[in-house]
C-alpha cells in the first residue's frame, strides 16, 4: 500500500512540439512543475501541496504522463486550471485516482477547463483489500484497479479525441 494518493494523469495529443515547449519552461522533475503551471495556489483547491512522483514522455504515442502525490484528495480544480493554460489548452487530460489504502478509485477527463467525464471507477471494502495482501494477490488487486483505469482511458480517447485524417 501507499502513503499518499495517488493521482496519473496523462495529457494526449501532446506532440513533441508542445513537450518540447513544455520543457524549455518549466522545470518538469521539481515539485515545482505544479506551481509553474498553476501559479495561483486559490485554484488548487482543497490541495495545498503536491508532490511529483514520476514523469516521462511517450514521443511515439503523444501523451504525457505524470503521476502526483497528495495527502487525500484528488487535484481536480488544479487540473482544471491546468487545462487552461498555454502547456495544456486544446488537449484532452485524463486523471485515475488511487486512494492510499487502495480502496477506491475515481477518475476524471478534461479538456480546457470543462470536465466531461467524471466518475467512481472502483470502491472496495478495506477487508478485501487486506486479504488480497495477506494472500499475496496483489497482481489480482492491480488488475482490478488497472482494468477499469484504462477502459476508462480508452472510452475518453475514442469519444473526443479526433482521430488523424487517413491520406
Amino acid at each position: 500500500m501507499h502513503s499518499s494518493t495517488r493521482n496519473y494523469i496523462t495529457v494526449h495529443n501532446f506532440d513533441p512540439q508542445d513537450y518540447d515547449r513544455l520543457d524549455r519552461n518549466v522545470d518538469c522533475s521539481s515539485d515545482y512543475f505544479f506551481e509553474h503551471i498553476v501559479p495561483h495556489k486559490g485554484e488548487w483547491g482543497r490541495n495545498n501541496y503536491m508532490e511529483m512522483d514520476d514523469f516521462e514522455y511517450d514521443e511515439r504515442n503523444q501523451e504525457l504522463t505524470f503521476t502526483c502525490l497528495t495527502k487525500w484528495f484528488p487535484p481536480v480544480s488544479w487540473l482544471t486550471a491546468a487545462s487552461s493554460t498555454e502547456f495544456f489548452e486544446n488537449k484532452l487530460l485524463t486523471m485515475a485516482t488511487v486512494t492510499r489504502d487502495e480502496t477506491y478509485v475515481e477518475a476524471v477527463a478534461l479538456l480546457d477547463r470543462d470536465v466531461l467525464q467524471e466518475r467512481e471507477l472502483l470502491s472496495l471494502e478495506p477487508e478485501t483489500v487486506g486479504a488480497l495482501y495477506e494472500n499475496d494477490e496483489v497482481d489480482e488487486l492491480d488488475e482490478l484497479i488497472w482494468t477499469p483505469i484504462n477502459n476508462f482511458i480508452t472510452e475518453c480517447k475514442e469519444l473526443y479525441l479526433v482521430p488523424p485524417e487517413v491520406v
